[in-house]
């Protein structure tokens, strides 16, 4: 399939006044495109819908966009083998979300795993040339550049289930792609998979299976869900602020008004800012803590505490961090106990042969024993935060707030009850964590619950891109002092990409396509 060469339209008859005395800036700019492309990535049964209607509405009637949805369940049910054939025991609901999830892994683990992402891309790229009256002739001769022309359109991805799906739209489009996850608690994620025509053990197995699927080529919400650029925590009790904060973000997106970060925006910013002095092995965690107005009174990140206070850090004049040893403590003495087991049960009496013993270590590492944590050397983030801010905020801790870029593990979670802190926001899950159920007493993930420490998922603008939404981009005030005022329907997005350029880099998945010979392979495609 041929390309237009990267050019700018500067040839055309109609254009040749307007170009006259104009910057090579201006040029490029006049090739970029008004697009945008909004991925979202949410648990199974949280109230996705609700986010996705809003911001249809919002673009379409106050930003004057044409919302496009691609439902990337749709092309896995274009591209399956075959329809969805009832389980024994089983709803038929739950039958047809279970061949769809199967279907879209067969398709992963048989081409790509970024293949829903590849068919989603090469849907944009065809609309786009159907809006510009380009034929296929056209697109196959390379012949076609003059006839490019950007549009008012919001193309919405409903919705990511891997991280290979995410990166590959965020290599395509780059800064014009954002991506809101969107999380509702278990609870009410069960309780509306319920509603839908689905048993509870049903529902439970599902929400497990769509989290996180121990092979290569399945869905890993968990993973793809932390890396986004927007969060939403929505809750049927807290429905009604959706539209304020999706009209927020939009203004991000924009530049449209003036924003600036909240309170907890700030603390998350600075917590995964600090993570980034942690020379960890394992991960990267950074912590922050808030007193009940809001201002930042500790901050912290995991690592390994010296003689006299704080941490190793780098330019140390002596410096005895993990790296530098070339081993994680932590799980070369889990390895060790590990090996101890096995070797005590066989002194027990079962005479093992040394393969036999192996095995048996081999089973015991992967037992428990894994989660253990107490062989770090590192100090944990939260407990770094807790302790620094101990010492110098009196007792401004308590009523407080902490915000990790990670779930705290059970160790710290008693740290934070003790300190006084009434409310916990993280990221990234641990599943590792026990927290709640050795700490039912004090410890909560229920939002409605006020007389135990809450530990909810983080609400807000990612840290990833907090620079970038909060840093001033265009002139806020004219000649005379007054605040600019744009208007919306016609306001372009504060990033955007060229569209020649967007064309070449949508056409490498058509390239990949073919290269998998996925449309001879598949008898559904037109």
């Amino acid at each position: 399939m041929g390309q237009p060469a990267l050019k700018i339209q500067d040839d055309l008859e109609e254009n040749k006044d307007k170009q006259k005395g104009i910057t090579s800036r201006e040029k490029v700019e006049n090739t970029e495109t008004e697009e945008i492309v909004l991925g979202v990535c949410s648990p199974i049964g949280s109230l996705k819908i609700e986010v996705i209607e809003e911001l249809k509405n919002t673009l379409s009637y106050v930003y004057g966009y044409e919302v496009k949805t691609i439902k990337l369940s749709d092309l896995i049910i274009k591209h399956q083998f075959g329809p969805s054939k009832s389980l024994t025991g089983k709803t038929q609901k739950y039958s047809d979300l279970l061949h769809k999830i199967n279907e879209g892994n067969r398709l992963r683990e048989e081409y790509t795993r970024s293949i829903l992402a590849d068919l989603a891309i090469q849907e944009i790229n065809r609309d786009r040339y159907e809006r510009c009256n380009i034929s296929p002739s056209e697109v196959k001769n390379g012949n076609y550049s003059e006839k490019l022309k950007g549009n008012r359109v919001c193309y919405v991805i409903d919705s990511l289930k891997n991280l290979e799906e995410l990166y590959l739209f965020r290599k395509i489009y780059r800064s014009i792609f954002y991506s809101f996850s969107i999380f509702s608690s278990r609870e009410e994620r069960i309780e509306k998979l319920k509603g839908n025509e689905l048993s509870h053990n049903e529902a439970i197995e599902l929400i497990d299976k769509d989290e996180f699927e121990n092979r290569q080529n399945g869905q890993n919400v968990r993973e793809t869900f932390i890396e986004s650029d927007f969060f939403f925590r929505v809750s049927s009790a807290n429905k009604e602020e959706i539209k304020e904060k999706i009209e927020r973000y939009l203004h991000l997106i924009f530049n449209s008004k003036v924003v600036t970060p909240l309170p907890h925006e700030q603390a998350m910013y600075i917590a995964k800012s600090v993570a980034g002095n942690s020379s960890c092995l394992s991960r990267q965690v950074g912590a922050s803590i808030t007193d009940e107005k809001g201002e930042i009174i500790a901050k912290g990140w995991n690592d390994v505490p010296k003689y006299g206070g704080g941490l190793y850090n780098e330019g140390s004049s002596i410096d005895h961090r993990c790296f530098l040893s070339g081993v994680c403590s932590n799980d070369k003495e889990k390895d060790q106990l590990a090996k101890a087991i096995a070797d005590e049960l066989n002194r027990s009496g079962l005479d093992l042969s040394a393969k036999q013993q192996n095995n048996l270590e081999n089973v015991i590492r992967k037992s428990k024993i894994k989660d253990l944590l107490e062989f770090s050397r590192s100090v944990h983030a939260e407990m770094h935060a807790i302790i620094s801010g101990s010492q110098i905020s009196s007792n401004r801790m308590v009523n407080g707030k902490l915000f990790c870029t990670t779930y705290p593990c059970h160790n710290c979670a008693r740290h934070i009850i003790v300190a006084g802190i009434k409310e916990v926001y993280y990221i990234e899950p641990y599943i590792k964590s026990l927290c709640t159920k050795l700490h039912e007493d004090a410890i909560t993930e229920d939002e409605k619950d006020d007389k135990k420490v809450r530990i909810l998922i983080y609400d807000g603008v990612a840290p990833r891109r907090f620079l970038e939404f909060f840093t001033k981009k265009l002139e806020r005030k004219n000649s005379n002092g007054d605040l600019i005022k744009p208007k919306l329907n016609t306001l372009k997005p504060k990033n955007r990409l060229t569209l020649q350029a967007l064309d070449v880099l949508e056409h490498q998945t058509t390239h990949v396509l073919n290269d998998l010979k996925f449309f001879e392979n598949n008898e559904k495609e037109e």
